[in-house]
């Protein structure tokens, strides 16, 4: 690969960090520029396909349309409740719980969040997480970046587990074949015995580093978002944030343990729950004095102390809790999901290459959304004018998400699908990787879940990340002689990491608070969180490399 050529490959990252990170442009702003650095450098140094090229963007806007779907239901759901009242009965429930900012973030991103991963996926928890930390009193930037920070852990095992269960089986199909085919005599015979002997990788580090995200969130919210800029103020609620995360992590490795990696986010987070809530509310392990004291946020603060419940705890939740059984009962429930499947749009062949798109209609979380709006309309009893307030507010703060993912996903598309050129190369994402496998293979521990991180960044996706680089982790384990089912887990460490920062996730939760334009300083906080989850993860993998 010339250097011209690395460049090239490189046109997506280097131009997203450049002008959304760098020079801190809004995601409306830095992303179509990015896109189109990358197209161009996908034709003139690339020389892909200009036909493929058009349908790449194509199929780009086409596959936007199920996130943006989501992102705008979560925002409806939040007006519905915001307009409607109920959203003052809910800060005050959790205020009930602990008036402890940093318990509500725990409860509300980590465990609360987990269980949303755990039944959609889709960057659902941020959506909904990030916008009730809001209504609590939590500056918008912070609830975002302690939401995204949470979304991590119970990634692994998200969206009933298709970043490994599908994700890894599909990235490792070559001619047909599964490369791992090997391993499955000694896993049931199947891939779905070896992803659960993955996933027991992946949950075994996460005992020790997934435990610390709960400290983490906390120190973060105090030491960038506190009045006094102190992370000493998040470590002194240490031995509940650490309570915390092992009332997910354990359950979760137990349950992937004994029944596979489908249901660890869903039925740990519940789990979790049902110890933390309790504990939380009696004060144990939890410092004399609440903090709450935030640099900015002052009148959410007093709106916050100064607010009218006017519904019950059970039927303020109610949407939420519809919202919940719905999503499980369309991963779960085999008529269910099939009936709702049978609803998607496809577009095959899309100007005349092998490239298609699908739009799942009712099965996406974001038809969900819309039905739980409809039936709040009538269990609140909204007037037409809060109605109308919800739904224009709504659409409205959908104008910069609809610029940025409309720029970004096709970007990913033309990166994904640059293979198909007149220069005989890979694509720029296998070409890449393949590069930094025959260059740095004697740490690829480390740099196992940094490919893993570049997969979810560029794609949005954990799931997607495993699909484009699980086949080039087990060929560098081929290579190197190193531990395939261990590469296989750091890559989806580096995923779940990935979450943290992808562009989607962040335009997704800068939207929901309303800070659309500030997603820079989002990622800006999350990434050295999301590398340092990635090289803990690696040292890991280097010191227990045998088992």
């Amino acid at each position: 690969m010339s250097f011209l050529q690395l460049l090239a490959s490189l046109s997506p990252v280097i131009s997203v960090m450049l002008f959304l990170v760098i020079l801190r442009l809004p995601a409306s702003k830095a992303m179509p520029i990015s896109a189109l650095i990358t197209a161009l450098a996908a034709v003139f140094v690339w020389q892909m396909d200009t036909n493929m090229l058009a349908a790449s963007v194509v199929e780009g806007l086409l596959s936007a349309i199920t996130p943006l779907t989501i992102i705008f239901g979560a925002v409806f759901l939040l007006n519905t409740l915001k307009y409607s009242g109920a959203m003052d009965t809910i800060r005050a429930g959790f205020t009930n719980i602990s008036a402890d900012a940093r318990v509500q973030v725990i409860i509300i991103c980590w465990l609360f969040g987990s269980f949303i991963e755990g039944s959609a996926g889709f960057g659902t928890p941020a959506a909904i997480g990030a916008p009730l930390l809001v209504l609590l009193g939590i500056p918008p930037v912070a609830a975002a970046v302690v939401a995204l920070i949470g979304d991590s852990v119970c990634v692994s095992f998200g969206a009933i587990g298709l970043p490994v269960t599908f994700g890894m089986e599909q990235g490792l199909i070559q001619n047909g074949t599964s490369m791992a085919s090997g391993y499955f005599a000694e896993h049931g015979g199947n891939f779905a015995g070896y992803a659960q002997f993955i996933a027991h990788h992946m949950i075994s580090m996460d005992l020790i580093i997934g435990s610390l995200i709960p400290l983490v969130m906390v120190s973060v919210l105090t030491g960038f978002f506190g009045r006094n800029k102190s992370f000493k103020e998040g470590l002194t609620i240490w031995k509940f944030a650490l309570f915390a995360g092992f009332a997910f992590t354990i359950p979760a490795w137990t349950i992937n343990y004994f029944a596979g990696p489908e249901f660890p986010s869903v039925i740990g987070a519940l789990i979790g729950m049902a110890i933390v809530i309790p504990v939380a509310r009696k004060g144990w392990l939890l410092p004399a004095t609440p903090w709450n004291d935030f640099a900015e946020n002052d009148a959410n603060e007093e709106t916050a102390q100064h607010t009218e419940v006017r519904f019950s705890q059970f039927a303020a939740w109610t949407p939420y809790l519809i919202m919940a059984a719905l999503l499980v009962l369309s991963r779960v429930v085999t008529p269910f999901k099939a009936w709702l499947n049978s609803f998607n749009i496809s577009v095959a062949d899309i100007m005349g290459t092998s490239l298609k798109a699908s739009f799942a209609t009712f099965y996406a979380p974001g038809i969900f959304f819309v039905v739980v709006c409809v039936l709040g309309f009538f269990l609140f009893k909204m007037n037409s004018h809060a109605i109308k307030t919800s739904v224009a507010v709504s659409c409205k703060s959908m104008v910069p998400t609809i610029i940025s993912l409309g720029a970004s996903v096709p970007m990913v598309k033309i990166f994904l699908n640059s293979g198909t050129n007149d220069a005989s190369l890979s694509s720029m994402p296998v070409a890449l990787a393949n590069l930094l496998g025959s260059s740095l293979g004697s740490v690829w521990e480390w740099v196992s879940p940094i490919v893993g991180i570049f997969g979810a960044f560029l794609s949005g996706s954990a799931t997607f990340s495993n699909m484009m680089f699980s086949g080039l982790q087990y060929s560098v384990a081929d290579k190197i002689g190193g531990n395939h089912t261990l590469f296989l887990a750091l890559q989806g460490m580096g995923a779940n990491a990935g979450n943290m920062l992808c562009v989607m996730n962040v335009v997704a939760a800068a939207t929901v608070v309303g800070m659309a334009g500030r997603e820079s300083e989002i990622i800006r906080k999350t990434m050295p969180v999301a590398i340092c989850y990635a090289l803990l993860a690696g040292t890991i993998a280097f010191v227990w490399g045998g088992y």
